[in-house]
């Protein structure tokens, strides 16, 4: 779906790295300033970031900081009307009006957009599972604040497209665009089955994949290696219809890493049963 690209992924770590000891060092500012304030001090309001509470102005620095480094990446869509809306806030994304749902999905056809409308703090719209996927930022890098209060983007291709506030992907602020063609048709009991590759493959500890079911059912995620014999079990549970994301953290069901090489992650659900091949480097 992306072409690869280690260097911004690389990017991504180092600034996260450098954002996080930037954290501390405000968070302590933060405090000693408090510890000497009075009664008059004026408050100061505070969103989090990383899970530490800062200010505006702190977290404002280090997204400046961050776009300082970064360009912007996906061209902006004209502003037509949008097939769905996130609104962005502190902190999360939310298309469906019910924040106690963590991860919200939005369910478009090809040629459709999505808007991502600002409510407030500073966060960015950045394409991936995370910090760690080698596709991060490859399709779109914006900002969501008060400057940059609106994003739409149009989705041209099919697929499955995950995305998440590199500011806060601690806190799990992400999202989920299912992109289904304008010609799809589906059975009512056909499988979706896959519908991201592993990644990061090769990786040398977790990889993370996403599939999604037409409707509820057992799945079950399993690693073989290549003698065909169960290396771990990822999942095996019912689940709701729509999609999903799990992961294999890279070790055998006695908790060990497993070995580098070659293994087949299988997955079964309702009308659907494939594997997808990963690699373990050390």
């Amino acid at each position: 779906m992306f072409s690869l690209s280690s260097s911004r992924t690389r990017s991504h770590v180092s600034w996260f790295l450098a954002a996080a000891a930037m954290s501390i060092v405000i968070a302590l500012a933060l405090g000693t300033r408090a510890r000497a304030g009075n009664a008059a001090t004026p408050q100061v309001r505070t969103g989090v970031h990383m899970a530490m509470p800062m200010s505006d102005a702190a977290m404002k620095k280090i997204a400046d900081a961050y776009w300082a480094t970064h360009p912007r990446v996906g061209k902006l869509s004209p502003q037509t009307a949008a097939a769905v809306t996130f609104n962005t806030g502190n902190v999360y994304f939310d298309s469906d009006g019910n924040l106690a749902t963590q991860v919200d999905t939005a369910k478009i056809t090809v040629g459709q957009s999505v808007l991502w409308q600002w409510v407030g703090g500073f966060h960015t719209v950045t394409n991936g599972f995370g910090g760690a996927d080698p596709n991060s930022g490859l399709l779109f890098d914006q900002p969501n604040d008060a400057t940059n209060q609106q994003f739409t983007f149009t989705f041209n291709s099919a697929g499955f497209f995950p995305f998440y506030c590199i500011f806060h992907e601690g806190l799990v602020m992400k999202g989920i665009v299912l992109v289904r063609n304008t010609t799809d048709v589906p059975s009512p009991r056909a499988a979706l089955g896959f519908t991201a590759e592993p990644a990061p493959n090769p990786t040398t500890a977790e990889s993370r994949f996403g599939f999604a079911l037409r409707q509820s059912g057992r799945v079950r995620a399993e690693v073989l290696d290549v003698r065909g014999r169960r290396v771990a079990l990822i999942l095996d549970r019912d689940l709701d219809a729509g999609p999903h994301l799990a992961a294999w953290d890279g070790r055998a069901s006695t908790g060990t890493h497993a070995a580098a090489g070659v293994y087949y992650l299988r997955l079964t659900l309702p009308g659907f049963a494939g594997t997808r091949r990963v690699v373990i480097a050390r």
